[in-house]
């Protein structure tokens, strides 16, 4: 495995989470997008007016932003979801208007995937490993 044998660190550390943060526009209409399309549920919102939240679905997170200061970097984000059932998953959200912009398809790197765009123009890979 290349790459494997890079750990030059001598401290041992477990990563337990990553949680990417994209960039949003309108932060109460993004959480609505993901939820309500994406299935994910909101974790927490902070600021007044909300411009941070967490959302989750089932061990996946991630975290949107809306800081004006952050406004060029809208829609730069992307990320890819490893699932299961992404046949299923693909169908229901395309019957509730998700963006796809890869269809979903098996590819020659061992995946069958497809690849939606949010709102915001951020991207988001979902797929699962090939069987053996």
């Amino acid at each position: 495995m290349v790459g494997a044998e890079r750990h030059n660190s001598p401290i041992s550390m477990k990563i337990t989470r990553l949680a990417p943060v994209l960039q949003v526009s309108e932060l109460r209409k993004a959480i609505a997008y993901y939820c309500d399309v994406l299935g994910f549920e909101e974790d927490f919102a902070f600021g007044e007016p909300p411009s941070y939240a967490g959302l989750k679905r089932n061990d996946a997170v991630v975290h949107l932003c809306s800081s004006p200061g952050n406004a060029a970097r809208r829609g730069l984000g992307s990320m890819y979801i490893f699932c299961d059932e992404v046949d299923l998953y693909y169908q229901e959200i395309l019957a509730k208007g998700a963006e796809v912009t890869s269809q979903l398809n098996t590819q020659p790197y061992g995946m069958k995937d497809f690849q939606i765009k949010d709102p915001d123009g951020n991207l988001i890979g979902f797929g699962r490993p090939l069987e053996d």
